[in-house]
């Protein structure tokens, strides 16, 4: 008895507790809101803007059965199942068609940070400048077009996972698949990890662990040229223009790894190469270079104490080396050279490296290391390495009042392959035979060094449609893209988000209600409460 009257008397104290305040009890149905519908799609652009999805709808003339929703959905919650529609379709002759359990359908979100660098072709772009047509790396090593731009706001577990050889984490949404190795223990007592290139799967990032291996894809194509031409202006205005026609010889590509590390564009009509007064050689060998391809003499100059300034006075040379940067900040490898054969990419390192690489000396290992401050051309490197066979690790360096800065290390085993590469004496004995890393001829295995995960609200997330491949590569880590991305068009989403049901029954949406349009478009407003008609006790 004493516990029935004592929850009587807390029961009525919070009653009575809420009496002062004042009440914002709107009074339904006489008074209502519109619920917000963010969500619109540009089919013109191929830009969805922030907000919630809505329900799916489809249209079953452009359904063929591919299965690929339901496959998509199947490492997240299940909700989709292709169940058999006695309707004829002239494009889906199995007669299988998507539905969807709306109680379990999590609205996955499939989205990264939008500050993340994504590799496309075949520079580094971060992914809210992509736009739709750009074409992106995907899991195969291939490049392929951007059909569409996702932009939304994600609410739950962000995830941040630093990844051994990347200078930044990985910002991903709790629902982001992610193309890793799991590795399991060894009967050791330490209880290492066992290194192995597979079961290759996707990944949610609550079920990745320390040590798990995330997988950079090897860029597959190949193109060789054996004269590169342009069209130069000789003279301000354009008036006057001629063909420069160059041997795409792999001298050519030692002097563009000399300007991708000491050169820079002065004006329109010079290029200047910057080397110390020791390099002797490497100014020996710049000079002959230009010469060789350009026809025209330079001029040496002293600059400062400890320099040598190569200068070559041409408006062609000139329009020639800004494809590849006018500034350090923005130095990069256009298509021709990025995916230019392995014997001019061993000279396009090379000269690289004797501008603007050093050798670390370690107990246990040699380092080879390239600094620059462009994080496109650093990106792209340790890339143009992978496909040499060489892997190289990316490291950000932030000083203060300085500009930030990446270096690109090569080590152990990874360092003598290069040496070799580049004929270059790299003669030492290693005491560490191991590497963390593995490769192969698809695939750099790159294993997870901390995983930290943060419960966010609000926060924008965005993701991008691949064409034909549902994969794409931020910070050159292979990724899943968007569910929403039906290879036909057949599946998409609605501005209907009145899902509430009494039954779960109710919340499986076949495919002849998926069919069905929404009956009204809402405008889109903020969802508000209007103090002046709420009712107030």
């Amino acid at each position: 008895m004493s516990n029935i009257i004592t929850g009587t008397l807390r029961a009525l104290y919070a009653s009575i507790r809420q009496l002062p305040k004042r009440r914002m009890t709107m009074r339904y149905p006489y008074v209502q809101t519109q619920m917000p519908s963010y969500y619109t799609y540009d089919p013109k652009l191929g830009v969805a803007k922030p907000g919630y999805k809505g329900r799916h709808i489809i249209w079953l003339d452009k359904c063929t059965g591919c299965q690929l929703c339901s496959i998509a959905c199947e490492n997240i919650s299940q909700a989709i199942e292709m169940v058999k529609v006695n309707r004829a379709q002239p494009n889906n002759k199995k007669s299988i068609f998507p539905q969807v359990d709306y109680a379990k359908c999590v609205f996955c979100g499939f989205c990264i940070d939008p500050k993340t660098p994504v590799m496309v072709n075949p520079g580094v772009r971060t992914i809210q400048e992509i736009s739709v047509g750009d074409k992106v790396l995907t899991h195969t090593g291939e490049y392929k077009p951007v059909t569409k731009v996702w932009d939304f706001n994600y609410s739950g577990p962000l995830y941040r996972i630093h990844v051994y050889g990347k200078p930044e984490p990985l910002i991903c949404t709790g629902d982001h698949p992610i193309l890793a190795v799991s590795r399991i223990k060894s009967n050791s007592k330490d209880g290492r990890l066992l290194k192995a290139e597979g079961p290759i799967d996707f990944y949610k990032p609550e079920q990745l662990k320390v040590g798990d291996y995330m997988l950079s894809p090897i860029v597959r194509k190949e193109v060789d040229i054996e004269i590169y031409s342009e069209v130069v202006t000789l003279y301000r205005g354009g008036n006057v223009k001629k063909t420069l026609e160059l041997q795409a010889t792999p001298e050519l590509f030692r002097l563009i790894g000399y300007y991708l590390s000491e050169g820079f564009c002065d004006g329109e009509r010079t290029v200047r190469f910057a080397f110390h007064r020791k390099e002797t050689n490497l100014v020996t060998d710049c000079s002959a270079l230009l010469h060789e391809f350009f026809k025209k003499s330079v001029t040496l100059k002293k600059n400062g104490p400890n320099g040598t300034l190569v200068i070559l006075h041409s408006a062609i040379a000139e329009q020639f080396f800004s494809q590849f940067g006018k500034g350090a900040l923005n130095k990069k490898l256009p298509d021709w050279v990025f995916f230019a054969p392995a014997k001019k990419q061993i000279q396009l390192i090379t000269g690289l490296w004797l501008g603007d690489g050093c050798r670390i000396y370690q107990p246990r290992q040699n380092i080879l290391n390239i600094t620059t401050i462009s994080q496109t051309l650093a990106f792209q490197t340790q890339q143009v390495l992978a496909r040499l066979g060489v892997i190289a690790t990316l490291e950000r360096q932030i000083v203060a009042n300085k500009q930030i800065s990446y270096r690109v290390n090569i080590f152990g085993q990874w360092a003598q392959k290069l040496s070799e590469l580049m004929q270059m004496d790299f003669a030492y004995e290693r005491s560490k035979r191991t590497s963390m890393f593995l490769m192969n001829e698809k695939f750099v295995y790159m294993p997870i060094r901390k995983i930290e995960v943060e419960s966010v609200a609000n926060y924008r997330v965005m993701d991008v449609t691949v064409q034909d491949d549902h994969t794409f590569a931020p910070l050159g880590l292979a990724t899943h893209n968007c569910v929403d991305a039906c290879p036909f068009y057949a599946l998409g989403m609605t501005e209907d988000f009145n899902l509430v049901s009494t039954t779960k029954k109710d919340l499986v949406y076949s495919p002849e209600r998926l069919a069905i349009p929404p009956k009204v478009t809402r405008p889109k407003v903020e969802l508000k409460i209007e103090k002046d008609v709420a009712y107030h006790d």
